[in-house]
C-alpha cells in the first residue's frame, strides 16, 4: 500500500491523480490537513478507476484509502 501525504487542494488532489497515473497502485492512502481535499478525491478518483473504501480523521489530519477497480 502507498502512502501519500499532500497538502490541500488543489495542489494535493493533483499530486495524487499525477501519482495514480504514472504508478497505478493498488492500494493507497491519502493524508491530507485539508477537508476538502478529501472530498475532492471522492469525487476524482473513481474517474480513475480508484474506490474510496475508507476515510478517517486523526486530530487535524484527514485520510482517505482507495483501492484500484478491476
Amino acid at each position: 500500500m502507498d502512502i501519500l501525504e499532500v497538502p490541500g487542494c488543489p495542489e494535493g488532489s493533483l499530486r495524487v491523480v499525477a501519482y495514480i497515473k504514472e504508478n497505478r497502485p493498488a492500494e493507497i492512502t491519502v493524508k491530507t490537513q485539508d477537508e476538502d481535499c478529501i472530498k475532492v478525491l471522492k469525487l476524482v478518483l473513481p474517474l480513475f478507476n480508484y474506490y474510496v473504501v475508507d476515510q478517517w480523521a486523526e486530530g487535524s489530519s484527514h485520510w482517505l484509502k482507495a483501492k484500484l477497480g478491476r
